[in-house]
């Protein structure tokens, strides 16, 4: 568990990340609920390790803007990533908050990271991409990216 006064991430809070089972109807009505006047779809493929688990992670993923943060919308598909692990055990809803930072090999807390996404690997070994395991001290996972991967989704978000 994560206590007050424990290191914070160093970066910026950029996203919400929800889970859902079908993600065509999930842009429907946060169109409809929150006003997210478009998303941008972009279907994932890639090589990941979640846990004792590697393999292909291919997701559909709809970004769209909710005030100075970005939503991202989640249906998972083929794998056992993070989002699939999260719907199958507590449904669709809010499972992981995104930072965008200089430092995604950072670990406030202590915290370990469970899930790693492969074609983001830096020289020095480290991933662009992270999920930090806070499942269970938070209700979600929180992601960390590198800055300027960050900067370029967020910059084809409607």
């Amino acid at each position: 568990m994560i206590m007050p006064g424990a290191p914070s991430v160093d970066g910026q809070l950029y996203h919400l990340g929800v889970v859902v089972h079908d993600l065509d109807a999930a842009m429907a009505i946060y169109r409809s609920v929150f006003g997210i006047a478009g998303f941008h779809r972009i279907d994932t493929n890639y090589e990941a390790r979640h846990r004792d688990w590697t393999g292909t992670i291919a997701n559909r993923n709809a970004f769209g803007r909710l005030g100075e943060l970005m939503v991202e919308l989640v249906e998972p598909g083929q794998g056992h990533g993070p989002a699939h692990e999260f719907l199958e055990t507590r449904g669709e809803g809010l499972f992981h908050i995104g930072y965008a930072t200089e430092d995604p090999a950072q670990r406030p807390g202590g915290v370990a990271p469970c899930f790693e996404v492969y074609p983001t690997r830096r020289p020095d070994g480290t991933y662009g991409i992270v999920y930090l395991d806070t499942l269970e001290s938070l209700g979600f996972f929180v992601e960390l990216v590198e800055r300027s991967a960050a900067d370029r989704l967020m910059a084809l978000v409607p």
